[in-house]
């Protein structure tokens, strides 16, 4: 009987051993596959954003950057493939990616270099910029990589805004630091495109609905729609009691149309306030706290600039330009509804500033039908609450217990960036972060890295490195890619050590 027992004892501890190897090696399989799709979500978000950043750069900048080159960019971009950075930087790749690390878990470092480089006129400075938000924090697709930049942007308001003349200016322009990576921020934050999705979808698709006639609000530019045969038939002969009458008319028609497209907009603003990022929440109320605190600023002013980051540089964008932000995907948007889309960014941003400074006067009579608080209430709980110091957490963390141990950056944009941060080593911009450049430069080799000293390159002999073939420890990829359109570059996957 004993032994019965225990051979059945023996029989189950062999079958559970054998269980759990199998769980085992099911868990390592998944694990695999989740490194596996990580590493193809990286490379997949790397390449989406310097898509988005030539698109922006054909629209914005069409003079520097003609469609052709940016066509001939985009399909680069589409051809990206990855290689590790040893092939390139060799035994250079661990200086190098400890230099990225450490400078990535230090936001004010990145931030007052950042506005040093500004100061001292860098023409490269924009491109770092760009390197930081793509490569260096991964697109913020980790949160630790969000939690870094939210960092960054606090202390940007501290040394950018806060030291300005004229911060509103600044901030306006939307090509200092500050400005530039809080549109990159806010253009890929997951939340922030289910906010404005769930905010700006149906008054568009309405607008669209009803997009027959321009809704202009300017008697004089009304009558410039309209030739001359037009006029007369639509409001009589000119210059008479009737045409002026007749032009009254229609203006007060269009504001009419207008306040119910706005008021509908608002309304979906309040009702969606509840899923408002909170990531974005912490940046304004930090401007807000910080700004007001300067004496030359007065409290109005700081109102102003916290309405031009909330609108101006997240909401109206997408209410004008739909389509850029995945709210609408399927519906054509002609000249007409772009106008009217503009008519009603324009006032969301006028009703935000009602009692902090004087509105444009072509407006103040469709103002005067809007409640007077309407979207400042809006404004007030984004700004209102305890500012605290820490960045809040993801309340959508699709990636909780990753952890992100590469960068994908190109030859080019490492080199750009190491010289930068020289340049700006050499000026007499920096002052308390000053001892800690120099010691994550002191680590960096002097020769510049990389095999060979020569960047030019052939696509027949530049070394390519495919999946199937790629060590399974090699966590360095770097696609290779082209920029400046003259040579191939490569982008390196560095391993943070």
């Amino acid at each position: 009987m004993v032994k019965l027992d225990i051979h059945t004892l023996a029989h189950h501890l062999k079958q559970e051993r054998l269980y759990v190897n199998s769980e085992k090696q099911l868990i390592q399989r998944l694990n695999a596959d989740v490194l596996k799709t990580a590493e193809k979500l990286y490379r997949t978000a790397w390449i989406a954003k310097q898509q988005r950043i030539n698109l922006d750069r054909l629209i914005i900048t069409s003079a520097e950057a003609s469609p052709a080159e940016c066509c001939q960019h985009a399909k680069i971009l589409e051809d990206t493939q990855f290689v590790d950075g040893y092939k390139q930087l060799g035994f250079q790749e661990t200086a190098y990616g400890e230099f990225l690390s450490r400078l990535r878990e230090n936001p004010r470092l990145i931030a007052s270099s950042l506005v040093a480089g500004e100061k001292l006129n860098q023409e490269n400075t924009q491109s770092v910029i760009y390197t930081v938000f793509t490569s260096l924090y991964g697109n913020c697709i980790m949160q630790e990589d969000e939690s870094y930049l939210l960092q960054v942007l606090r202390y940007l308001i501290e040394f950018e805004l806060k030291e300005s003349d004229n911060p509103r200016r600044l901030l306006r322009r939307g090509t200092c630091a500050f400005s530039i990576l809080f549109k990159l921020f806010s253009e890929g934050l997951f939340s922030a495109k289910l906010f404005l999705t769930a905010t700006l979808h149906e008054p568009i698709m309405q607008l669209l609905v009803e997009d027959e006639d321009h809704l202009e609000t300017d008697p004089n530019k009304l009558i410039e729609r309209f030739s001359p045969s037009q006029q007369e038939k639509l409001f009589g002969e000119k210059g008479s009691d009737r045409f002026r009458q007749k032009v009254q008319e229609m203006v007060e028609s269009n504001e009419a149309k207008l306040v119910a497209l706005v008021n509908k907009f608002i309304g979906y603003l309040k009702q969606n306030t509840y899923c408002f990022p909170h990531s974005l929440r912490w940046i304004v109320s930090q401007m807000y706290k910080t700004l007001s605190c300067v004496d030359r600023l007065e409290v109005g002013e700081v109102r102003a600039m916290c309405t031009d980051l909330l609108l101006a540089c997240f909401i109206c964008p997408a209410v004008v330009n739909p389509e850029q932000y995945g709210i609408i995907s399927d519906a054509p948007i002609n000249e007409v509804a772009r106008f009217n889309l503009m008519q009603v960014g324009r006032l969301l941003q006028q009703l935000a500033m009602t009692g902090s400074e004087e509105g444009d006067p072509r407006t103040k009579s469709s103002l005067g039908k809007f409640d007077k608080s309407c979207v400042a209430a809006f404004l007030d709980v984004v700004i209102g609450g305890r500012a605290v110091e820490t960045p809040p957490l993801s309340s959508v963390n699709l990636l909780e217990g990753l952890s992100r141990t590469v960068v994908y950056i190109t030859y080019s944009q490492l080199i750009t960036l190491v010289n930068f941060m020289k340049s700006v080593m050499s000026g007499d911009q920096l002052r308390e972060d000053r001892m800690a450049l120099d010691n994550l430069l002191a680590n960096l080799p002097p020769a510049k890295p990389g095999k060979s000293s020569s960047l030019e390159m052939t696509p027949y002999n530049t070394p390519q490195l495919s999946p199937a073939t790629t060590p399974a420890n090699k966590k360095n990829r770097l696609p290779i890619g082209k920029e400046n359109f003259s040579y191939w570059s490569f982008l390196l996957n560095l391993i943070f050590h």
